[in-house]
């Protein structure tokens, strides 16, 4: 989705998204692209007809709690779970607003737990590998607040796991000393670097793959 987000989801002008807001009062860009997007590649398909079990989470604003959809159809499932506060609106199903996921369960080990996995490959994007700084702006606090809670209970679930349980977070490829600025989480529009971190990633994570796989003998005699 990357290569359509800088003229597709978060298209438009300076003026186009203060107009979105002021309408709205809640957010800057209308869902209308994300959605058709994801129905082109998508179509109508259901969470269950899926080949391989799919499930994703989103933040209900109701019941301030996260809902996990299993069953249904697929599109709004992935609308709920990916509506950024304040970029895109909360999706209204069932009665109920959803937002996203990340607000209560940004890495969901322990769910993959709770429901029989005793392997588990995480692939964050998040760069949860990379220290935080302090904010320095105003405009910072909220970003740095919302990535030590993220962070904290990834860690709780981590020290949390049963004995029988292995979790490989798979590598971004970034540099681990680098230092995340609230300035940098808040660029959510820069795509110009994306297919490089992309392949850094997968080169990174194809390599510590790699690694888990035991060495083949030359000999076998011995």
């Amino acid at each position: 989705m990357a290569g359509h987000g800088r003229s597709g989801v978060f298209a438009g002008s300076l003026a186009g998204r203060v107009g979105t807001a002021v309408r709205s009062r809640t957010h800057l860009y209308s869902d209308s692209p994300l959605r058709a997007l994801l129905e082109q590649d998508l179509g109508r398909m259901a969470i269950e007809d899926l080949a391989v079990p799919y499930q994703c989470v989103a933040a209900c604003v109701e019941r301030s709690a996260e809902h996990w959809f299993s069953s249904g159809p697929l599109v709004p499932a992935i609308l709920a779970s990916s509506a950024v506060p304040g970029l895109l609106p909360p999706v209204r199903l069932g009665g109920e607003h959803f937002l996203d996921g990340g607000l209560v369960n940004s890495i969901p080990v322990g769910r993959a737990v709770a429901l029989g996995a005793r392997t588990v490959f995480v692939l964050q994007v998040g760069r949860i590998e990379q220290p935080l700084t302090a904010p320095r702006q105003p405009w910072e606090v909220a970003s740095v607040c919302f990535e030590i809670a993220r962070r904290h209970r990834f860690a709780r679930d981590m020290d949390d796991l049963p004995d029988d349980v292995t979790v490989h977070v798979l590598p971004t490829g970034s540099d681990p000393g680098r230092r995340v600025t609230a300035a940098r989480q808040l660029r959510y529009r820069d795509f110009g670097s994306a297919r490089e971190r992309i392949d850094r990633a997968y080169r990174a994570s194809r390599g510590y793959l790699e690694s888990l796989d035991p060495p083949t003998p030359t000999d076998p005699g011995r």
